[in-house]
């Protein structure tokens, strides 16, 4: 093997493509200038059988043209033990350049639930080991799950410390509910910055995920434990919902076509950095990411996409409609249609708006999906994980019963369908897990009268926290909230009870900060209600 320069490398790969050649084959025999596994492993979507495996070749993490247009071979095995002395799997995986040399190996073949290890080779290069685990057989007897789940991580804000505890934590199933990343570079007191104010391109938005996936404690807490994810705005653009954008009202059609373009790049960066299965992407540039993770007879899953097929949000006032105005030669919607806003549920107008039966959260594909798989049923716990607040919570007192329109307040008909369906087939011991809203929250959510299910909300891995205390006298269903700690939930579940803790940052702007539990509660199995320990 002989060690080349990029010029050489690129005449090499317009060479390859031009002739036609077999790529794979002339990139096996090219040493990098720099260790290509800069942005370490990742594993996903458990199985009985399996799960996915990631990374992503990098030599120079920034510069995603230094490989060219050549293809990859990437060799990877799974084993039983962090030595691979005991390998159970192995196989070659091919790094394309239209994926940015992303690799997503779907394992197969192996023993349900199972710990296993997995690494990936090029070359003399070895890619740092991961550690997945399989999930147990389909209605197999669980005593115990284990589960850590995180939101909104704004890289310039604070430092990802959180994700470094809860790699330490090693969990079962870490669960990313939302704000992965953030589009757009905001705030006062910022540790580190973008390299682009906004992301707007597939160029961008792969940089964005570079400079994310380059964190040392990100990728611990990706090579820690298998991850289900999910996204909210952020992975494309603030409050957007289906193809409109929140600058909707400022440019009409013109606006909506570039932001279907800019929607589509978002979602292929996403899947080009995310272990997710290749399945999951559609060539229209639409992505299927909600589905169900069985875990045993003890816990079923449903990670559900509250932002690809949500209506618009409602009520939107004439005066935030038309107030555009021109921001770095861009016309931009501050509120209004194009994003959510406090709005008055009681006006007449805004009433009818909220009781329209057509408007929806999850879109009726994903609903009449969501109801079969919740008539199911079989788990001793539910778990629907979910990017936004599903409690109606009020911002004001008796005068101004104001909600925030972007919420699951703002769609009260699609939520009410939700909770019918819970009751209707007695669903048992549903645990709503929610991000978004920088901030802890305990929720008892009703219906009808009665708790039909607890809701767990995680702060921010890393953004400006959102302290609504002020406000609790006003919502009585909510039984704990924090708004001064950036942090993350985990949840041991077992047959009896589940337990969740609330766990604080000391200070996200510092890289060694220290953690602490905020509280904890309990549920028990059949109880319907939280109580704190």
């Amino acid at each position: 093997m002989t060690r080349i320069s990029r010029r050489d490398f690129t005449r090499m790969a317009i060479g390859a493509a031009a002739m036609a050649l077999p790529v794979g084959r002339l990139a096996a025999q090219v040493r990098f200038g720099s260790y290509v596994f800069q942005l370490g492993v990742a594993s996903g979507d458990p199985t009985p059988d399996g799960f996915v495996i990631w990374t992503r070749l990098a030599p120079e993490p920034m510069d995603t043209s230094r490989l060219g247009n050549l293809i990859y071979e990437v060799q990877w095995e799974v084993a039983e033990d962090p030595g691979f002395a005991r390998k159970v799997k192995e196989g070659v995986a091919l790094a394309r350049p239209h994926l940015a040399h992303a690799v997503h190996v779907e394992v197969e073949g192996l023993g349900p639930g199972r710990e296993y290890f997995y690494r990936f080779r090029i070359g003399r290069d070895e890619s740092p080991v991961g550690r997945a685990v399989t999930a147990p057989a389909v209605g197999a007897p669980v005593d115990r799950l284990r589960v850590a789940f995180s939101s909104c991580a704004h890289y310039e804000q604070g430092f990802f410390s959180a994700y470094r505890y809860m790699a330490e934590d090693k969990p079962d199933l870490m669960m990313a509910l939302g704000d992965y990343i953030y589009e757009d570079a905001w705030g006062e007191r910022r540790v580190r910055l973008f390299d682009k104010v906004e992301a707007v391109t597939l160029e961008d938005y792969r940089h964005r995920y570079t400079q994310y996936r380059a964190d040392p404690d990100l990728q611990a807490a990706h090579a820690a434990s298998p991850w289900l994810v999910t996204w909210d705005d952020h992975e494309v653009d603030n409050d957007y919902v289906s193809l409109r954008s929140e600058h909707e009202a400022c440019g009409g059609d013109t606006v909506r076509k570039a932001f279907t373009a800019r929607r589509a790049a978002a979602y292929q960066a996403w899947f080009e950095h995310m272990p997710v299965r290749p399945s999951r992407m559609r060539l229209d540039g639409d992505a299927r990411i909600y589905g169900t993770t069985a875990w045993g007879d003890l816990a079923r899953i449903y990670l559900l996409d509250t932002r690809q097929y949500r209506s618009p949000q409602a009520c939107a006032t004439p005066a935030t409609l038309s107030r555009c105005d021109v921001v770095q030669g861009r016309k931009l919607l501050f509120g209004g249609a194009g994003g959510g806003e406090f709005i008055d549920p009681s006006a007449p107008d805004c009433r009818a708006q909220l009781q329209d039966p057509s408007r929806t959260v999850l879109g009726e594909v994903q609903e009449r999906w969501l109801e079969g798989e919740l008539a199911a049923g079989g788990a001793r716990w539910n778990l629907l994980a979910q990017a936004v607040m599903f409690a109606t919570i009020r911002q004001g007192g008796d005068g101004t019963p104001n909600i925030w329109s972007d919420a699951w307040a703002g769609y009260p008909v699609a939520r009410d369908r939700l909770l019918a369906a819970l009751a209707s087939h007695k669903v048992a011991n549903p645990v709503v897990l929610t991000g978004d809203i920088h901030s802890f929250w305990l929720n008892e959510v009703e219906y009808k009268g009665r708790t039909a299910a607890v809701e767990l909300v995680t702060s921010s891995i890393a953004t400006s926290n959102n302290e609504r205390s002020s406000i609790l006298p006003y919502n009585p269903q909510v039984k704990f909230h924090d708004g001064t700690h950036s942090g993350y939930v985990r949840c041991d579940l077992t047959r009896d009870k589940l337990r969740a803790d609330f766990v604080g940052l000391d200070d996200m702007r510092d890289m060694r900060t220290g953690r602490k539990v905020l509280a904890s509660f309990e549920v028990d199995a059949g109880s319907g209600r939280a109580r704190r320990v």
